[in-house]
């Protein structure tokens, strides 16, 4: 197989694999070489294999979370120079040289060679939670003297060295590349059998592409049909090699045809292969120039990231200043998004997006460096500074209508002239000169400074046309089915988590209770709705800086976690406010933080493992009942948390939210003032809390008290615009201490159960956040939509335009529901399956219920419908069921039909119906 010069001979990890899906044969089998594509991307594959020294450890439990199974290429015929491990070898295992890949070739033979093999390459991987290996260059031995005199006993060594691999990890998957001359009593103890130009090929002598003759079709059909005899449960693997991406799906359809799984790549392979069911493009490369680690503060972040979320892509964000990708794009990418706020590295960006520019649609938004290699970019034959006055002449609907109505009068820097594009703005200046800062064209858009936001004060934007609509124009339109995080069972979500602060403040109130003390008695037991509740260690702990109250407040802190309305969760052990600096443990301390870093704990510097899986034992060990363990982390201070920080939350087994600033308000930026939901930070992920807390809306304890009130209006402006966010209530303990800020409290929860709603647990919240970001969007030949990633949809959104779920060819698909301009779709089950249609379902279906739907059947029986169905909540439950006027339940005791009537109005006492079966006309 191809090899890159540099890296390969590489060794990989396997991740580890859930039995169930490694029993079954795989559909889709990649070899990936590279290490830029976005993890989302190769989750469309059931074996994936890679580089061991391109993908960390984060990328590798990401993608075994997801079910797919990574496998390490092992080359056992050959070693790299390059290879760190090169030095190591045994003085007497050099064989012999390949000078096309600057590597050794291996003396297989030797007992030694193979104990390196074992010891230093493969077993190392296993230890590193890898589940198999790809083995390659297995005939290298051939291009030596001493193999062509006695392969023999190079075949032989290849045996032994297989069956030890085999003896030491019995459940490994193992994968050979050709070996057609190993005996069957090898091919017994592998997996599959990949091997490679079985129609198109490559000649790497030559660098060129070639096609694969019949002779040589011939001979290799003549090889594998012994394979397929004596093998036919295990999967032939053909790798065939393209120039042209374009090729690639007809030929992995031709060799799928054949009989093989199919990999159609470039011989470096690092274009990712078609998949059946082909994998949807959803992500977005999003180009930011923001200052080293302040991609979180960058416009094309706080404010591209949400709209592209909206439009049911994922944003992969990279740093101008940083090197740009060398890999394919257009295998992964569904588009490019560049937004400058600076100018950096102008000429080098523009040039490297003039090469991708008409594979993909691409984006310019922001200021437009002053460079010709932009200026070409954007279809633009001047670029220039217009001269004032200037009229404007809006060409779009949404111009100067949406949020800003207040064109600048005097733009301050140059603008584009381009021709032959649909103008959303047009200027003209004194000179009569028009120009275009705001139009789309074929693959194009392009949205500049200083037309994007009409200013406020305090750094207030009001977008000054509609951006959703720009960029889908821009892009292609919206991409359905969307998975969604804000809407359950046709329902918006509510969740409320509570941080730790002021836990042990005691409260304005007859007897100076605690404020934790007041948030359970007055609002936890009240309002039946589940609650994250989060303590700081340091705060509770006796060891911590309040021992006096310690006794008190861990007793509270055990009565609130004992609550069937509560879960789980930590915030920290000493609350540091800057998350960076704990990361890499050397930056100095910011000057505008003189108070510190943390809670002053005396003698203590905070450091990750204390912070986060410390105090997430000390929770587990003292507070939490052994039954319900800590479930989430919630971040502290500024909650930027870095990679490190991450990958200890996601390996302490438990989930991470906070942070972002979502609150738009009537008199603040409104969309503009919407965050997304995630953060990804290398192959991490950060969930963003969907709604800011009380901090903001009290000017951080400042006063007014009762200021969180005005989350109401944040709630309201997030549904105008089409749901942006689900209802979330989320404070401090502190809210428990002043009189005002409880009423304000209990006025949120009053107002958000006064709707619609679905309660979930924010854990609940986050899993269906991250699957947005983690997980492939499939689509078979029959036009069927289905998922892999971790966890499973539990909503979709659909276009609202002409788009209804076919629940009669789909599977764990419920029914739908209209709200908020959006189509909603219920889905259940670990692998739904969605299919569409122009017209509306026949029969009953699911509308709304306020509680999580676990799973659902439909079919006919005679002239009636039969349902099974099962719902968990909080409380007790409400469901819809509409195109059926009448129903009766047949199973399931605590279930009732109330009422008569279409819709069908479903309850029942309990918080969960387990199972019930219903009888509908």
């Amino acid at each position: 197989m191809p090899k890159n010069p540099v890296v390969l001979p590489a060794v990989l990890v396997l991740a580890l694999f859930s039995q169930v899906v490694l029993a079954q044969a795989p559909r889709n089998v990649g070899f990936y070489y590279g290490h830029e594509a976005p993890v989302s991307a190769l989750m469309a594959y059931d074996w994936l294999v890679l580089q061991r020294d391109r993908n960390s450890t984060s990328r590798l439990d990401t993608l075994n979370d997801a079910g797919v199974a990574p496998i390490a290429y092992v080359s056992v015929g050959e070693m790299a120079r390059s290879h760190k491990q090169f030095a190591q070898l045994p003085a007497t295992a050099r064989l012999g040289r390949n000078t096309g890949w600057d590597s050794a070739i291996l003396d297989i033979r030797q007992p030694a060679v193979r104990a390196f093999l074992l010891d230093r390459l493969i077993d190392p991987a296993f230890r590193a939670g890898y589940h198999g290996v790809f083995l390659d260059t297995l005939d290298s031995y051939r291009l030596t003297q001493a193999g062509q005199d006695d392969p023999a006993a190079f075949v032989q060594a290849l045996a032994t060295l297989i069956g030890r691999i085999r003896e030491r990890h019995p459940d490994a998957r193992i994968i050979i590349n050709r070996g057609f001359e190993l005996p069957e009593s090898v091919h017994a103890q592998v997996d599959a059998l990949a091997f490679e130009s079985y129609r198109r090929g490559y000649d790497a002598g030559r660098k060129r592409y070639r096609p694969v003759s019949d002779a040589d079709r011939q001979w290799l059909r003549g090889q594998l049909d012994h394979w397929r005899d004596r093998h036919p449960d295990k999967p032939l693997i053909a790798i065939d090699y393209v120039r042209d991406a374009s090729d690639a799906p007809a030929l992995a359809r031709q060799l799928r045809q054949d009989g093989f799984v199919p990999y159609v790549t470039d011989p470096d392979l690092q274009r990712l292969g078609p998949t059946e069911p082909q994998r949807i493009k959803r992500e977005v490369l999003v180009l930011h120039d923001a200052p080293d680690g302040l991609m979180a503060h960058s416009a094309a972040h706080r404010y591209g990231g949400v709209l592209l979320e909206r439009l049911g892509y994922i944003p992969v964000y990279r740093d101008m200043h940083a090197p740009l990708p060398s890999e394919p794009l257009d295998d992964r990418f569904a588009g490019i998004v560049a937004w400058w706020e600076g100018g950096a590295k102008s000429r080098r960006v523009c040039r490297w997006l003039s090469q991708h520019r008409g594979n993909l649609p691409l984006v310019v938004m922001g200021r437009l460096p002053p460079d010709r290699n932009c200026e070409a970019l954007i279809r633009s034959d001047t670029v220039t500074l217009p001269a004032l006055p200037v009229t404007t002449t809006p060409r779009q609907a949404s111009v100067g209508r949406f949020e800003g109505t207040h064109l600048p009068a005097m733009p301050d820097s140059a603008l584009p002239r381009a021709e032959g594009v649909s103008s959303w703005l047009e200027i003209t200046d004194a000179q009569d000169t028009t120009f275009t800062p705001v139009y789309t064209a074929e693959h194009l858009g392009v949205a500049l400074e200083p037309y994007l936001f009409e200013p406020g004060p305090e750094d207030e934007r009001y977008w000054l046309f509609d951006p959703l609509a720009f960029l889908a124009e821009a892009l292609g339109g919206p991409l359905y089915p969307t998975p969604d995080a804000t809407t359950e069972s046709g329902q918006r979500i509510l969740t409320a988590h509570i941080d730790g602060d002021g836990f042990v403040s005691r409260a304005e109130l007859e007897g100076s209770p605690l404020g934790a003390t007041v948030i359970m008695d007055q609002i936890i037991k009240r309002y039946r709705v589940p609650h994250t509740v989060s303590v700081i260690e340091a705060e509770t702990s006796p060891d911590g800086i309040y021992p006096a109250t310690s006794a008190e407040a861990e007793r509270i802190a055990r009565q609130l976690f004992r609550l069937d309305n509560v879960e789980v969760a930590s915030h920290s052990y000493s609350h540091p406010f800057f998350w960076q600096i704990i990361e890499d443990g050397s930056r100095p301390l910011p000057v505008f933080a003189d108070y510190g870093y943390a809670l002053g704990v005396p003698g203590y510097k905070p450091v990750l493992q204390r912070e986060i899986p410390g105090s997430i034992d000390y929770i587990n060990r003292r507070l939490a009942p052994a039954d319900k363990p800590t479930n989430l982390f919630l971040w502290t201070g500024d909650a930027l948390p870095g990679e490190r920080a991450l990958k200890a939350v996601r390996s302490a087994g438990v989930l991470n939210v906070n942070g972002g600033d979502t609150h738009p308000l009537p008199y603040a930026s409104q969309l503009a003032g919407v965050w997304p939901m995630a953060r990804p930070v290398g192959d991490e992920l950060q969930i963003y809390a969907p709604v800011m807390n009380e901090n903001v809306y009290t000017n951080l304890w400042h006063g007014p008290y009762y200021g969180f009130r005005d989350v109401i209006d944040t709630f309201r402006i997030l549904e105008n615009y089409q749901r942006l966010k689900p209802l979330s209530i989320y404070y401090h303990f502190y809210s428990g201490t002043k009189p005002a800020a409880l009423n304000a409290l209990k006025a949120v929860y009053d107002d958000a159960l006064s709707r619609p709603v679905t309660p979930l647990y924010l854990s609940q919240y986050a899993r269906r956040a991250r699957f947005n970001y983690r997980s492939a969007m499939l689509r078979d030949s029959h036009g069927r939509y289905t998922w892999r990633g971790i966890g499973a949809p539990h909503t979709v959104r659909i276009d609202p335009a002409g788009q209804y779920p076919d629940l009669a060819a789909s599977q764990g698909v419920a029914g739908f529901h209209d709200d908020a301009g959006n189509r909603y779709v219920h889905l259940t089950g670990s692998q739904p399956t969605l299919a569409l249609r122009d017209t509306p379902p026949e029969g009953p279906y699911l509308q709304q219920a306020n509680a999580v739907l676990t799973h659902w059947s439909r079919r006919r029986v005679d002239d009636r419908w039969r349902i099974e169905l099962g719902f968990s909540g909080i409380g007790p439950l409400s469901a819809t069921l509409a195109g059926t006027g009448h129903c009766r339940v047949i199973r399931g005791a605590s279930l009732s039909v109330k009422g008569t009537g279409r819709p069908v109005q479903l309850g029942a006492p309990g918080k969960n119906v387990n199972s019930a079966t219903l009888e509908c006309r």
